[in-house]
């Protein structure tokens, strides 16, 4: 339906509705959505360093910022497209010395008065306009604001790509210092306990193998610790770059813990609103737009096409008449020119047009399903990310109380030093599989909303110049419909 709906005319354009627009989310949870709610999303999470840091980049991304540029670009070319349409009227002035040559038939002649050397003076001016007859040149506006259009949704997903990588490397880097934070924990444990060790080998409590194994977990736990360092210097480093600046420029996060994050409940709204709100999909419409605009432009060249050329002004010899009327000439030149011979290649165009077309509009189902495939992965991860959370805090929680009871039985002899390993080691697991359960579950969060079109705004205005009106209606080609990319 999408595909004869833009195809069947030709360079008129209607927007519709992806069918996949029409369907609903596997799981109705949590419909409802606020448009807010879609702009700032890490304000909302409470911490003033993800806050900034996701701001930084969206300011000075460099990635953002050449988006940015590209928009100047095809807005100049939509300028220019828009010239087009008006005719040009261009002024000139000359003065030429001229010198005639003997040895021509002129020269030869030896006309009385004839003076092989002289001055000539020129003022004037030339006029020039092709009548849009067939909407070829309306279409090329038409084209160049679907292109406009179509790189400030490029800009406004990229803004979406940033946000959600920036806030990912955080809750990246955050989940790792959280890993580190429980191997310290259990570094320190394990020293205290290799300790004590130390002491009853010492006075005989216990036997030189038992001490082996307290050493061995301890050094099984400093053994994980430099990877983990790693990572979490290596996070600190990209999130300078995500921000625009050096790599060390945020080094000093590696050294701060945040604080831990609420998962919240997230409205993901219909299907609908997720297609409004995804600035690819919106990119990949605006494109479709634009090869059904250059459709029509390449079948408007199979029709003549009429115009004028006219000059004027004043010619003369002499700079002291030339603006007598003596001086005075002009040329009026309507044209009709028709390509009606050219061995194919305008049927060849319009071929090469509606195959890019054709192209076009798969290439935006496609973009709506795969959007829709996205979220409705991202919303699952989540939500399974969620219900891990409590999950994970409870085992560290179970496996806390164990230690502490085994610690108490080992003390009075009912377990022996392999038993209370086994409960050290279960703790600090449980204390990992923690951090790393809460690196996972933010990382959902990020992904999932950029998976539903959330935390873009509008480029600046600056560079979102309005799109132009339509042209008024002609009786050859009526005008096509221009929407802005979201409502």
């Amino acid at each position: 339906m999408l595909l004869s709906g833009c195809m069947a005319v030709g360079g008129d354009y209607d927007r519709q509705p992806p069918p996949a627009a029409q369907t609903d989310w596997i799981d109705r949870a949590n419909v409802a959505v606020a448009e807010e709610e879609f702009v700032a999303w890490w304000r909302e999470l409470g911490d003033p360093e993800l806050a900034r840091l996701v701001e930084a980049a969206l300011e000075d991304n460099l990635t953002i910022r050449q988006g940015l540029s590209r928009i100047e670009e095809a807005n100049a070319r939509r300028l220019r497209a828009r010239a087009a349409r008006y005719p040009s009227v261009s002024a000139e002035s000359s003065a030429t010395v001229l010198q005639q040559s003997l040895n021509t038939q002129l020269g030869q002649a030896q006309f009385p008065g004839f003076e092989r050397q002289y001055e000539q003076y020129a003022l004037g001016s030339a006029f020039n306009w092709q009548v849009d007859l067939w909407g070829q040149r309306r279409r090329r506006i038409d084209a160049a604001d679907a292109r406009v259009e179509a790189l400030i949704a490029a800009a406004n997903g990229a803004r979406l790509a940033i946000a959600s990588e920036t806030a990912a490397t955080y809750f990246t880097m955050a989940g790792f210092q959280q890993e580190k934070r429980a191997l310290l924990l259990g570094i320190e444990a394990q020293r205290t306990q290799l300790g004590l060790a130390e002491t009853r080998l010492e006075a005989g409590a216990i036997s030189r193998a038992q001490l082996v194994l307290v050493e061995a977990e301890l050094a099984r736990l400093e053994e994980q610790l430099p990877s983990v360092e790693a990572e979490i210097q290596a996070n600190a480093l990209a999130l300078g770059v995500l921000t625009g600046r050096l790599p060390e420029t945020e080094i000093a996060l590696a050294d701060r813990v945040p604080p831990l994050l609420e998962l919240p409940d997230i409205p993901v709204g219909t299907r609908a609103d997720l297609l409004r709100r995804r600035p690819d999909v919106a990119r990949l419409e605006r494109e479709l737009a634009a090869e059904t605009f250059e459709l029509g432009i390449a079948r408007g060249e199979l029709f003549p096409q009429l115009g004028l050329d006219a000059s004027g002004g004043f010619t003369s010899i002499d700079p002291g008449t030339i603006l007598s009327g003596d001086s005075t000439r002009f040329t009026i030149v309507p044209f009709l020119s028709w390509r009606v011979f050219d061995g194919g290649r305008v049927r060849a165009d319009i071929r090469l047009a509606q195959a890019e077309a054709r192209t076009a509009a798969l290439a935006y189902v496609e973009g709506t399903i795969t959007a829709i495939e996205e979220a409705e992965t991202a919303i699952a991860q989540y939500d399974l990310a969620r219900e891990g959370r409590p999950l994970a805090l409870r085992t560290i929680e179970l496996a806390q109380e164990n230690l502490r009871l085994a610690r108490i039985r080992f003390e009075v002899g009912d377990i022996d030093r392999f038993e209370l390993q086994d409960a050290e080691r279960t703790y600090s697991d449980a204390l990992r599989n923690g951090a790393i359960s809460y690196r996972n579950s933010t990382l959902a969060l990020a992904q999932l909303y950029a998976a539903l079109g959330g935390g873009w705004q509008a480029v600046p205005p600056y560079v979102a110049i309005p799109v132009p009106a339509p042209a008024p209606p002609s009786a050859a080609a009526p005008p096509s419909t221009i929407l802005p990319i979201s409502d």
